[in-house]
């Protein structure tokens, strides 16, 4: 009964923090299809609740979309003293400034005819243009059209810039996925989309839409809780994480410290993706981490390990990438070895067992076949010698199969380009 009480407060549990998280925006579900994107960009207050309601399907106009954009980049706040050029926006607009902001930077442009249509509804195709526009210069590949089959519908003017968002990653084709719908209506749920990617490929936009307080940001990890330091510098250029990080380093290949030189090279590898909690990509998956043996002191009696000392040189992207890497075994103070007192355990385990069958078998050969106190005798007897074996004897040679891990901490920033 008090299993079955369990696990029914925990389905409880669990139901009443799904409602929660499923009541925080009345009108966006927890299996709704942008949930993630939608709560990460309300968040960061780039877009707003209204009355706790984010209104999905509603159309953004081009102002909307403008000050949405001004936040990711981080020009929210941003004052003005420009004249200003359009004849439709007034100054007693709330939007007034956000759009003098964004023609000053040349974000969106407005029209020939001197005015900007703050109110007039987006397009996806426009979307992709203004992402295109800021993005760094870079052609887009119209083979990465092919794989959708309204391809033809795409505007002239807008070609090369799906194009370019599509091989950014930074583009919307939901609900069908091989369909761009480039001439519907954005809605605010498509916006959190392209707005979220956007600001998670903040590098690829050009330094001059982008200030200097998006360009660096600090995020941090969580690896592990042993861990002294857990942050991460984000910039245009590089991911550095702090020295004082730890990482997990998985064994590539099987170690042994029996066939093991001074000077050989031993690679771990990061088995999988590490982000920040923020959701910055770090280290992908299949990096590896490549450490030279510095000193290997051999196993030696009274149950003394192998201890091989490494020093960590270097570490390689998955694209080939190669940066200073500089790190310290966490266990055993720097050193690989093995626990010193699993050979004794092990070992007065052993003797216990041998000893309390030798207990049983001279109870038996004996003829009185009192086998309780031949087992109380032999296994006390048998774990001492035992124990005395194991921290007498030499210690143990060093070893690890591949996916064994280790903890290393950084002694010195580790860089990242991105």
């Amino acid at each position: 009964m008090k299993k079955i009480f369990a696990i029914l407060a925990v389905f409880f549990m669990m139901n009443s923090f799904s409602s929660v998280n499923a009541a925080e925006y009345a009108d966006v579900p927890a299996d709704y299809w942008a949930n993630k994107e939608i709560t990460a960009v309300v968040e960061d207050g780039i877009l707003t609740l209204n009355e706790n309601s984010f209104l999905p399907d509603q159309e953004v106009s081009r102002s909307a979309f403008n000050t949405a954009l001004l936040k990711t980049l981080g020009h929210r706040n941003k004052t003005i003293s420009e004249a200003n050029p359009f004849s439709d926006v007034v100054s007693s607009r709330d939007d007034y400034n956000d759009i003098l902001v964004s023609s000053k930077l040349g974000l969106i442009y407005g029209y020939n005819d001197g005015t900007f249509k703050p109110d007039r509804i987006m397009t996806k195709a426009e979307a992709a243009s203004v992402i295109s526009h800021i993005t760094k210069n870079y052609k887009g590949d119209l083979d990465s059209l092919k794989p959708f089959k309204d391809r033809a519908s795409i505007p002239i003017w807008a070609t090369r810039q799906f194009a370019k968002t599509i091989d950014l990653g930074i583009y919307v084709n939901y609900p069908d996925a091989d369909e761009l719908l480039p001439n519907k209506n954005l809605n605010r749920a498509e916006a959190a989309v392209l707005l979220y990617r956007l600001k998670n490929k903040i590098s690829a936009v050009q330094e001059k839409y982008v200030s200097k307080e998006v360009l660096e940001s600090t995020e941090h990890l969580d690896v592990t809780k042993k861990a002294s330091v857990d942050e991460v510098q984000i910039t245009n250029q590089n991911k550095i994480v702090l020295a004082g990080n730890i990482l997990k380093g998985y064994f590539y290949t099987y170690f042994s410290s029996k066939d093991a030189c001074v000077g050989d090279t031993v690679t771990f590898t990061a088995k999988k993706d590490i982000y920040t909690k923020e959701g910055t990509l770090v280290i992908p998956a299949d990096t590896t981490m490549t450490a030279k043996i510095t000193s290997i002191e051999p196993k030696k009696w009274w149950n003394k390990n192998d201890k091989v000392t490494v020093e960590f040189e270097s570490m390689t992207l998955p694209s080939g990438v190669c940066v200073p890497f500089n790190a310290n075994v966490l266990n055993h103070n720097g050193i690989l070895t093995e626990n010193r007192w699993g050979k004794p355990v092990g070992y007065t385990l052993g003797g216990a067992v041998i000893g309390g069958g030798a207990g049983v078998g001279i109870a038996s050969f004996t003829g009185h076949h009192h086998y309780g106190n031949g087992v109380a005798a032999g296994v006390p007897a048998g774990a001492v010698v035992g124990l005395l074996t194991g921290l007498t004897t030499p210690g143990r040679t060093y070893k690890a199969n591949d996916g064994d891990y280790v903890w290393l901490e950084l002694t010195q920033d580790l860089v990242v380009p991105n």
